[in-house]
């Protein structure tokens, strides 16, 4: 059966919450069957299970409102809600948290990403109600995740280190630790400090080799090793690295290998090795399809466009119109100045130029997008 990700259990559950709001006992009971569900197939995550927990005492708590055991004892409504704000602040504060971390976490998972910083912040005002330190972690890495995504790199970097000041000083949250140096390198990367992404990326690979297990993590971190050498212009020590990476995803079931053999392909076509870069390519669309992985589908059409058709300006802006999303404007940005290249070394500098101009358009819009996250509204 499919692990469910957590974030989704988590809308269920304020989905849940308002029903709870509204008496609404017939569809609380349907929802609350629903969670329980979902929560017998859901990756493990300790803070959705005190979110479930905090929730259910609520609904435990509406129906002994409804349907006291001695109907003659039954409250009014407004005495019952002095009775919830009689059970402490401290809980309204802690349901009220874990709603907008989850909502946050959901529009992470679906690439909305300001829509997610607007729920973490309001997460945050009531964070101070979390006293434990990991759950006050994951939340710091969380921010740090959806900032390193928009491109806030110093804010992540703000968020990571908090994170991993907590985790470290815990032997049994190495997998966290792990995913700390994953979002520093990442950070490093744009800043265009790679011995310091490789540093942790170092860090990273020696952590996950001392568990001794299979872990799909691996195959990311050697991905991540494999573009830092990229993006250093190192292609000689990048290439192994995303062979390194294919072979550890085909052992674990990582989704990383569609991206090893997406920047294999882009790695060839860019060299005008045609044929292997044919080869990659056809790997990377299967493995897309396999993982029904849209934006990776949608940035492959992008190359099929450019590199294996005609390269028409018309037909490259046509696969690129779908990456015109928060989640895909970074993409945007890349490939129209792969594409500028292109027609710079195949001598067409209208097209050329065009595509640079829309590399400069893609910046600002995630540049749009970094101000109105920022923002306190």
């Amino acid at each position: 059966m499919e692990v469910i990700p957590s974030a989704n259990v988590g809308l269920k559950i304020n989905e849940w919450h308002m029903y709870i709001n509204r008496f609404d006992v017939r569809n609380a009971e349907k929802v609350k069957a629903e969670v329980e569900q979902m929560i017998d197939v859901m990756e493990e995550n300790q803070d959705l299970l005190i979110y479930y927990q905090l929730i259910e005492f609520r609904h435990r708590m509406m129906l002994d409102y409804l349907f006291p055991a001695d109907p003659s004892k039954k409250i009014n409504k407004g005495d019952y809600l002095k009775k919830i704000e009689g059970k402490g602040k401290k809980l309204s504060g802690m349901m009220e948290y874990y709603t907008y971390f989850f909502k946050g976490m959901y529009d992470f998972s679906i690439g909305e990403y300001i829509r997610a910083i607007q729920s973490y912040k309001k997460a945050e005002k009531k964070l101070s109600r979390v006293l434990d330190e990991i759950e006050k972690a994951e939340f710091y890495f969380k921010m740090a995740e959806v900032f390193y995504h928009m491109k806030q790199t110093h804010v992540s970097m703000y968020y990571v280190q908090q994170a991993y000041e907590i985790y470290k000083k815990h032997d049994t949250y190495k997998i966290h630790r792990i995913k700390c140096h994953f979002v520093i390198a990442g950070n490093y990367d744009d800043l265009r400090t790679h011995d310091r992404a490789l540093s942790h990326m170092k860090k990273a690979l020696f952590l996950l080799d001392s568990m001794e297990d299979h872990s799909p993590l691996k195959a990311k971190a050697l991905l991540n090793m494999g573009n830092s050498y990229n993006q250093m212009g190192s292609l000689f020590s990048a290439v192994p690295y995303y062979h390194k990476a294919i072979k550890a995803a085909k052992i674990s079931g990582a989704k990383e290998i569609t991206q090893a053999y997406y920047d294999l392909a882009l790695i060839h076509f860019r060299n005008n090795e045609k044929i292997e870069g044919r080869g990659f390519f056809g790997k990377a669309m299967e493995q897309a399809e396999e993982f029904n992985d849209s934006l990776f589908q949608d940035l492959l059409n992008v190359l099929k466009a450019l590199f294996i058709e005609t390269g028409s300006r018309q037909k490259v802006m046509n696969a690129l119109e779908a990456l015109r999303t928060g989640q895909g404007y970074p993409y945007f940005e890349e490939l129209a100045l792969i594409a500028a290249e292109f027609y710079t070394m195949d001598k067409r500098m209208e097209d050329s130029i065009y595509f640079y101009n829309e590399m400069v358009c893609a910046q600002r819009q995630i540049q749009r997008g970094d101000k109105k996250a920022l923002s306190p509204y």
